[in-house]
């Protein structure tokens, strides 16, 4: 399940020239990873400075998965207390919630996954290519023309 959009951002030629000098710099390596990257800066910092009881609204179509946390009971109750005194009386699932949603901001948890099942893919990839060419090699000696 893809959960990736797109949108499309109209900028002025001297907005787009000055994202191409971005990319042209080696910075980035393309004007959507630019916009990506800005938009998540943005939002980090928009969740920094939103009050701790605000939380994004709940698109009306999506239901929500409930998964248990462990917690050990002092994790537990500071971040109860958290709720009660900062969080305006938030219910701890609430709150942890919000605080795995800025996480995820935050460690940049989306592209790390994408590059890590891309490294995953690759090494299978290579595992494979290695696994046919020591085949072939077999055969090759197999038939006489390479020596053991």
């Amino acid at each position: 399940m893809n959960e990736e959009e797109r949108i499309a951002v109209r900028c002025t030629r001297r907005e787009l020239a000055l994202l191409d000098s971005f990319v042209q710099s080696g910075e980035f390596a393309t004007r959507s990873e630019l916009i990506r990257a800005a938009l998540r800066d943005f939002l980090v910092r928009r969740a920094r400075e939103a009050p701790a009881s605000a939380s994004p609204p709940a698109p009306a179509s999506q239901e929500w998965a409930t998964p248990s946390v462990r917690l050990r009971p002092d994790e537990a109750e500071l971040y109860q207390a958290y709720g009660d005194l900062v969080a305006n009386g938030a219910p701890l699932g609430d709150l942890l919630a919000q605080l795995v949603r800025r996480g995820a901001l935050e460690l940049k948890v989306e592209e790390m996954v994408a590059s890590h099942r891309s490294q995953v893919r690759t090494a299978a990839e290579r595992r494979a290519q290695y696994q046919g060419l020591k085949r072939s090699a077999e055969d090759l000696q197999r038939q006489g023309v390479l020596g053991p």
